[in-house]
């Protein structure tokens, strides 16, 4: 609307200016007063009538046959409305008021092919009203341009809502088939520490229903999951799980999608401390790359030809999650021997918090 107030009233400075050969102080202020007068008008038309019935009327019924002869009708109704008050408003000008009824059209060349127009009143308002009339049916194709474009676009970023939320529910029943594994084989061992798993194991569960609602989470947050599933995995494997952290402080407010540590780091354990009898070793590590780049890297030891036998279908919905959010976000994995490696290069200006601001600003 900003921009129409503008563009319409340096149009109506252009055109007016261009119908006078006078430039005295007196016939500018008035131009100007008038211009005033009409975009203000125009403004008001438009935000307060004509896009409420598009709102309401137009495009909810989706139909554009009568009712497009209503909303001309509807139109010019309002435009012979709005031009009438132009010129009472006018009449109130101190620099004095345009008066159309009677206009001379020059000819510099031949004085003699001079032409004289008498309007009358009941013309002058219909050519003012069809005026209007075109100006607001230009408007309202550049508002419904606008508002499907709008409206595309939030109904893509519902739908990538959608696939993320599809994609971390496939994530819960294999956490949970892991983790009910632990305390059963802690039940015939100690059963005081099967108490204290599966209380881990609800706290656990409790936190994650929480973050489950979000598409993406905080480094600390995913932490926070992560190291309860490794206590919980801890008292199974004991000596066989070692970790080692190495933590960057800047990054813990830095988001990524949920769930996406816990997927790492149970991979990690499923196929990497798992397989083997060995003692194993998981490492987490965030590093800083720049400004707008850092990195999360998930390694653990490897026995053989172990991790060949995974389906990988964790990595592949976690990179499928990272796409939705933004194509500058990249997992990759290197198997070496004896280690394998996973790493999330997230690009820190568009994360996929802009899938909230912008449903939020759109509601």
């Amino acid at each position: 609307m900003s921009v129409v107030m503008v563009l319409y009233f340096l149009s109506f400075l252009v055109t007016m200016h261009s119908m006078f050969r006078s430039e005295s102080e007196q016939i500018i202020s008035a131009m100007i007063t008038r211009g005033f007068i009409d975009t203000l008008l125009f403004f008001i038309a438009c935000h307060f009538f004509i896009r409420p019935y598009l709102k309401l009327y137009l495009l909810p019924q989706n139909k554009f046959g009568w009712n497009l002869l209503q909303f001309m009708c509807f139109a010019f109704v309002l435009g012979v409305a709005m031009f009438v008050i132009a010129m009472q408003l006018d009449k109130l000008s101190p620099f004095g008021s345009f008066d159309f009824s009677n206009i001379n059209i020059q000819n510099q060349d031949d004085p003699q092919k001079n032409l004289t127009l008498n309007i009358g009143m009941p013309g002058m308002i219909f050519l003012g009203a069809f005026n209007l009339l075109l100006m607001y049916c230009i408007w309202s194709l550049s508002y419904l341009f606008w508002h499907t474009l709008v409206s595309k676009k939030y109904l893509q970023r519902q739908m990538r809502e959608a696939q993320i939320q599809q994609l971390t529910n496939q994530l819960n029943p294999h956490f949970l088939f892991n983790a009910l594994n632990s305390i059963r084989a802690l039940i015939f061992e100690d059963q005081e520490k099967a108490a204290h798993t599966l209380t881990q194991l609800s706290e656990l569960f409790r936190v994650h229903l929480q973050s489950h609602l979000k598409p993406v989470s905080t480094l600390e947050d995913e932490w926070k999951i992560a190291l309860r599933y490794l206590e919980i995995e801890q008292v199974r494997l004991e000596q066989r799980l070692q970790l080692e952290l190495e933590w960057d402080d800047s990054l813990w407010h830095q988001q990524l999608p949920t769930l996406a540590l816990l997927t790492l780091v149970e991979n990690a354990i499923k196929h990497g401390i798992n397989p083997n009898q060995k003692q194993g070793k998981v490492e987490i590590i965030s590093r800083r790359l720049d400004k707008k780049h850092w990195q999360l890297c998930v390694n653990n030891t490897l026995d053989g030809e172990a991790l060949e036998q995974g389906t990988h279908t964790g990595l592949a919905n976690l990179q499928q999650r990272l796409q939705l959010l933004s194509r500058k976000h990249k997992l990759s994995y290197r198997k070496d021997p004896g280690r394998f490696e996973v790493t999330i290069d997230m690009y820190q200006a568009e994360l996929a918090m802009e899938l909230v601001d912008d449903q939020d600003t759109y509601r």
